[in-house]
């Protein structure tokens, strides 16, 4: 089986692939590769999905699919077909990206087209894939330099103000924490945050088992059961 996760840029590819680096070894051991494709940006993203996870789903009946692009009401689709204002209406252009593609391109229809559909999963990063250095407050902070406390905001991360979206907060921080008030290079500083986190679960709750990222825990858990190997424990 092959994993394909279709993402928006460079850094989410990199950031993830640090954040799962033990979890791909898992796969792999196992007999499951994992590999990570950007799509170069929301546009590209939500124009190439539908034919590239076609692709994937028709090629094998045993692979899997993901499609993970940021989330941001509006923008700049609002006047577009690719207008999304909810996480589910961004799912569900994906799905129907997906599933139109398997029946135009290659002719899947009927019950064949609902089960290659259930090796689809749409998700997103709410609203970025920042909001994982949100969660790993700790590693963040080393990363940054910095014993202070890094500031506020709400939790769970995912639930961030679309006008001050993770990555904007994580601008900031840089900008104003780090000893030169450096700028934030995403290729770099997210895969170097994420690389220092060992346990996933970390991210994935609170205190108390409170969840801190739903959304990225629906996909991970979606990921585990269809692989047969958990991403946590």
């Amino acid at each position: 089986m092959k994993v394909w996760v279709y993402v928006e840029g460079e850094s989410d590819k990199l950031a993830l692939r640090q954040l799962w680096a033990e979890w791909l070894c898992q796969l792999r051991s196992n007999g499951h590769g994992l590999r990570l494709i950007p799509l170069g940006g929301k546009d590209k993203f939500l124009r190439k999905i539908g034919p590239r996870g076609a692709e994937k789903l028709a090629g094998d009946k045993d692979d899997l699919v993901v499609g993970l692009p940021d989330f941001y009401p509006n923008q700049p689709f609002a006047r577009s077909r690719l207008k999304h204002e909810t996480l589910e209406e961004l799912k569900e252009l994906q799905r129907s990206a997906v599933a139109n593609a398997l029946e135009t391109i290659y002719g899947i229809r009927g019950g064949q087209l609902a089960n290659a559909m259930t090796r689809f999963d749409p998700s997103a990063f709410k609203h970025d894939m920042e909001m994982l250095l949100l969660a790993a407050q700790d590693q963040l902070r080393q990363v940054i330099g910095t014993n202070e406390q890094l500031g506020r905001w709400k939790t769970p991360v995912e639930e961030q103000d679309q006008r001050k979206p993770p990555k904007r907060i994580v601008e900031q921080l840089f900008r104003t924490k780090t000893s030169r008030k450096r700028a934030y290079r995403d290729t770099k500083d997210a895969p170097a945050v994420l690389g220092k986190v060992k346990d996933i679960r970390e991210l994935l709750f609170l205190k108390h088992d409170n969840l801190n990222c739903p959304v990225f825990k629906d996909l991970i858990d979606w990921l585990g059961r269809r692989t047969g190997e958990p991403a946590y424990r």
